[in-house]
């Protein structure tokens, strides 16, 4: 069995152990992520849920946006950092309530924080700006959703933590944005460890 903590991830750079060769298809994801207070909440809660899975974690956050990265048909780099400049720009931080804590079938929403019908109100032209200026579609679909945790264990035993949980009272407050790169295909503790941060930067729109 593997160990019940399989990847320590900085946020800086490729957590160690990861295998993953940086030849193999690459994509970049767009990640709005939490305010400090926010941040604790979230990170006590996947804690707590660590404890009854075998399971490796990301640092919180909301996928906004995918696309290819680099090759024929990928974005740059540095085209990357710049998309993501320009949405920090123009958009201030949002407050997202939680609705519900789900199990799922699929690897990457293996425990997932669920929020209300309004986060996609709130989300959806983060979401069309990435996609309009994007040149390198994966055809991703917004579904505002924040994985606390990723694991392979059988599906019932993570529906049942579902249940247990304690789900956040409060709305959250998301006051960044990150850009991580990280394989195609995500179905695995090695694709998790692969994950690297671009760029990150603060939402800084005032008016």
């Amino acid at each position: 069995m593997l160990p019940s903590s399989l990847t320590v991830w900085d946020e800086n750079h490729t957590a160690e152990g990861s295998d993953i060769s940086m030849t193999s298809p690459q994509a970049v994801s767009y990640w709005l992520l939490p305010a400090p207070e926010a941040q604790a909440v979230l990170d006590q809660l996947s804690a707590l849920a660590s404890q009854a899975l075998v399971a490796c974690r990301l640092p919180p956050h909301i996928t906004l946006y995918s696309e290819h990265l680099d090759g024929e048909h990928g974005v740059s780099q540095e085209q990357v950092i710049a998309q993501l400049q320009q949405l920090a720009d123009c958009r201030q931080p949002v407050r997202l309530r939680p609705n519900a804590i789900e199990a799922s079938l699929l690897f990457t929403q293996s425990l997932v924080l669920r929020f209300n019908a309004e986060a996609m109100t709130q989300l959806h032209p983060w979401f069309n700006q990435l996609r309009r200026r994007s040149g390198a579609e994966l055809g991703y679909r917004l579904d505002p959703h924040l994985t606390l945790l990723y694991s392979q264990d059988p599906f019932h035993l993570r529906q049942e933590l579902a249940r247990r949980l304690p789900l956040p009272s409060d709305p959250l407050l998301f006051g960044r944005v990150s850009a991580v790169t990280h394989p195609l295909t995500i179905s695995s503790p090695a694709d998790i460890a692969a994950c690297t941060t671009l760029h990150a930067c603060a939402l800084s729109c005032t008016r």
